[in-house]
């Protein structure tokens, strides 16, 4: 069971990276515009080399800045987190070298490569974090600082970007500044929608095996658990309900933990809106 969580996990990493590499490379890039994290200082970075009549493939750059992140994240936060991060980082250097230097899908709309573009890359970070992994750079840049400082994963984020966007207002035309901005915009509230690393959910578990469950869960996530009986209205046999809110990053690792005990185990989910108590937030794993 657990090799299976782990390939379909690596698959959904995979996705999510060719996803963002679609958005940058055929979309982005060939726009001129500057993507956001590691691989929007790469690609200024590049654009500074190719001033100076020199021309660095940006998959390589990429990689490059990533390097010492990597590490970082490695001895800061999660290692599963940050080692399906490395995986998705190669994998992106390999294919932004592969894919360097195409020409713009649109032909010349720059409005359309902008919208079409930010959400191929908003897709592509949010199929990753559902997995429990991320694209690197900023993202595990962003889980550190949060860690050591206690500063919003966000915020952080936010002050990067927008030392990328203020850049490009340097650098090119206002215009392609403005369209960058969109695909900012389109990106951000795609992975908003679709995943925000410290959304609550509720899961409802029913399971014949709640006391090897309760410990298994509680030995490897800071969560309190309510464990209510029941009686299957069918079968007339007992179960445990175990009742936990949690957030969205963790509930791929419960999940897989919860159906090595019990395969038949039923399992559902309801997102939390508001909440009052003490809850814990914690970083990616």
């Amino acid at each position: 069971m657990n090799i299976r969580f782990q390939l379909k996990r690596l698959m959904f990493v995979t996705i999510g990276t060719v996803l963002f590499v679609f958005g940058i490379s055929f979309f982005i890039v060939p726009a001129a515009l500057v993507p956001g994290g590691i691989t929007g200082f790469a690609l200024l970075t590049q654009y500074g080399f190719n001033q100076l009549g020199l021309h660095i493939n940006l998959g390589l750059l990429v990689f490059t800045f990533n390097i010492p992140i990597m590490i970082m994240g490695i001895k800061g936060i999660s290692k599963t987190f940050v080692y399906y991060s490395i995986y998705s980082i190669v994998l992106q250097g390999i294919l932004l070298a592969i894919f360097d230097d195409r020409d713009m899908i649109f032909g010349s709309d720059i409005l359309a490569a902008s919208i079409f573009g930010g959400f191929a890359i908003g897709l592509g970070a949010s199929i990753a974090l559902k997995s429990g992994s991320s694209l690197g750079g900023i993202d595990i840049l962003s889980q550190f600082i949060s860690l050591k400082f206690k500063i919003s994963v966000g915020y952080v984020s936010l002050i990067a970007n927008g030392i990328i966007l203020t850049i490009a207002l340097l650098i090119f035309e206002t215009q392609i500044a403005l369209y960058t901005l969109l695909a900012f915009a389109v990106a951000n509230l795609l992975v908003d929608q679709l995943h925000t690393a410290y959304k609550r959910v509720r899961l409802d578990i029913v399971t014949s095996k709640g006391v090897d469950v309760k410990n298994n869960l509680i030995s490897q996530f800071i969560r309190g658990i309510t464990i209510l009986d029941g009686t299957g209205a069918y079968t007339g046999e007992k179960r445990q309900v175990l009742w936990m809110v949690t957030q969205t990053h963790e509930v791929y690792d419960i999940k897989r933990i919860v159906l090595e005990i019990d395969p038949d185990a039923f399992i559902t989910m309801t997102p939390i809106r508001h909440l009052s108590g003490k809850f814990n937030k914690v970083i990616m794993k």
